[in-house]
């Protein structure tokens, strides 16, 4: 009788389980506030899973393959610019949307998605290099340059201590930048140039990291990264609780910079699109966009969410840059400067040399 018990009390409750409808998000990894979950599920009397991925292109390409299932997706400017195109997504019905009035005007109307016809702002991440201070102030090296990363007279001292970003889009666009051409360029020549110029300094570097480069840092066999500022937030953040004794420092670079800007958006076959709208809208609320930039260090859109935040973190410069004229977010290549791309870094990648 007690086995019988047990059995259906499991059963109901596998079956209430089952009952509770799900909103299925495909994001970054580490790039939502625990709390706007809870706030979520608690309106939307649903369960949000969560699916996570390390960098767009790997976003991209699932979806491409043709993996569904999702209700929002998580997607920065060139991916919104590509997936839009393929008719993978579903035209935003702003209708249906509550709270946009509250993101900064001049992320609105972004050139990869005009009059944000399938996405909403989220949020933005500078990249830039973060360094160990006592190994370069002890070198004399001030990393406000590009090439820290790409000229021998840096790099001899360097190697074997840097690691650049296992992302194509990024690495091209920091050489494209030091060389002084268009970070986004399409042009052969330019993308010849910049090629050989990570390839004469790839030997120099540790590896290519966009997973874990921040530990290395925390450890100190890392001097050099480039570097997330989301990922550097919450390294400041485990230095000063566990005492460590290696001191990060962080700078943007004179040639500029590129920052991912991330937008939320509805995949065309989104199975459950009322939760998808449900979702969008509590992240627009001032409290849960606070919450993602207080929690996370992610640099907010939200105009009413930023005056919430503390002064440090506001004028926190690797964070919100105060002169955004040097700071470039990413366009979509065409097909077949893609597949020039992908081919040359799948060959810089063969080439280049691991440092244990």
């Amino acid at each position: 009788m007690k086995k019988f018990c047990v059995f259906t009390i499991s059963l109901c409750l596998f079956k209430l389980a089952m009952a509770i409808p799900e909103m299925n998000l495909f994001i970054a990894v580490n790039y939502l506030a625990d709390s706007t979950i809870v706030d979520f599920e608690k309106n939307c009397q649903c369960r949000l899973s969560q699916t996570f991925f390390n960098d767009p292109n790997e976003m991209l390409a699932k979806v491409v393959a043709g993996g569904s299932g999702y209700d929002v997706i998580e997607a920065t400017s060139y991916a919104v610019e590509e997936l839009s195109k393929m008719g993978k997504l579903q035209k935003l019905d702003k209708n249906k949307i509550k709270g946009i009035n509250n993101i900064d005007a001049k992320f609105m109307n972004p050139m990869y998605d005009r009059g944000n016809q399938y996405s909403v702002p989220y949020a933005y991440t500078p990249v830039f290099l973060a360094y160990n201070k006592d190994i370069f102030n002890k070198l004399g090296i001030v990393p406000n340059t590009w090439a820290v990363i790409f000229e021998p007279k840096y790099l001899k001292k360097l190697k074997g201590h840097i690691t650049v970003f296992s992302s194509s889009r990024n690495v091209f666009a920091a050489a494209l930048m030091y060389l002084g051409k268009n970070p986004n360029s399409t042009n052969i020549k330019d993308l010849d140039e910049a090629r050989n110029l990570i390839d004469k300094a790839s030997g120099y570097w540790a590896k290519f990291d966009t997973d874990s480069y921040y530990r290395g840092l925390l450890r100190g066999d890392i001097w050099l990264s480039m570097s997330y500022s989301i990922d550097i937030y919450k390294t400041l953040q485990d230095a000063k609780a566990s005492h460590s004794p290696i001191n990060i420092g962080v700078m943007m670079q004179k040639e500029g910079n590129m920052f991912e800007m991330d937008n939320l958006v509805i995949p065309k076959n989104a199975p459950n699109v009322r939760y998808a709208y449900d979702f969008i809208n509590t992240i627009l609320q001032p409290k849960n966009a606070y919450a993602l930039a207080s929690s996370t260090g992610s640099s907010i859109p939200n105009k009413t969410a930023f005056l919430l935040l503390t002064p440090e973190l506001r004028n926190t410069e690797w964070i919100y840059p105060s002169d955004m004229s040097k700071n470039y977010t990413f366009t979509a290549y065409d097909p077949k400067t893609r597949i020039l791309v992908n081919e040359m870094w799948t060959e810089i990648q063969m080439q280049c040399h691991q440092v244990n």
